[in-house]
């Protein structure tokens, strides 16, 4: 997965550079289901929809919407399938969900569920199924294995909580995570001085 996000991060900067995505919703709330299709872009910066259908290649990047309220704002349901990939940095989204071999990288704003319809119990299937395919880049965080939850604190600090849904075909959502820790600015200064000093003891 730590692949991933060079790629997802040059993608998104050469899109906002040359303004080559696809779609925008910024300002204009989007009734029923918004659907992308093979390598179509979409880039969310405001408002919401309803239902979000990301599908084959296509991309999302989600920076901000407005608060959720379904049929108002926010995004409702996020769906993304194929080898769709998603970089979620802040606004709202009640429900987030992940089939066959679809990636996300999460890294700030409210997502309220996830549920992963991946990494099958049993069955033949390629080798990239059972990669971990969300990604949550943050400080901290924590994991509920009695309810489910998983909080902790996004790069900029703010909190966040997400309730994991598991499916009953497939491994545990907890599993398809992999967590990248950004430590505090002051962890990194003490780990640098930490190295000078037994450089200097040489």
């Amino acid at each position: 997965m730590k692949r991933l996000i060079p790629c997802l991060l040059v993608v998104a900067c050469v899109s906002i550079s040359m303004g080559a995505f696809d779609h925008t919703i910024s300002s204009s709330y989007e009734y029923g289901v918004f659907e992308l299709d093979n390598s179509e872009s979409l880039l969310v910066t405001g408002a919401g929809a309803n239902h979000i259908d990301a599908k084959g290649s296509s991309y999302t990047e989600v920076q901000n919407t407005a608060p959720l309220q379904l049929n108002v704002g926010g995004i409702y349901t996020l769906d993304l399938s194929g080898t769709s990939s998603l970089s979620y940095y802040g606004g709202e989204t009640s429900a987030l969900h992940l089939y066959e071999d679809a990636t996300a990288v999460l890294s700030g704003g409210s997502i309220n569920s996830i549920s992963s319809h991946q990494r099958p119990l049993s069955g033949d299937y390629p080798p990239s199924y059972w990669d971990k395919h969300i990604e949550i880049i943050c400080k901290t965080y924590d994991y509920n294995t009695s309810t489910k939850l998983l909080t902790g604190t996004w790069t900029d600090d703010l909190a966040f909580s997400i309730q994991l849904v598991d499916q009953s075909e497939y491994y545990s959502a907890i599993s398809n995570i992999e967590f990248t820790i950004i430590p505090e600015p002051a962890t990194m200064l003490l780990v640098g001085l930490g190295g000078l000093l037994i450089r200097c003891k040489k």
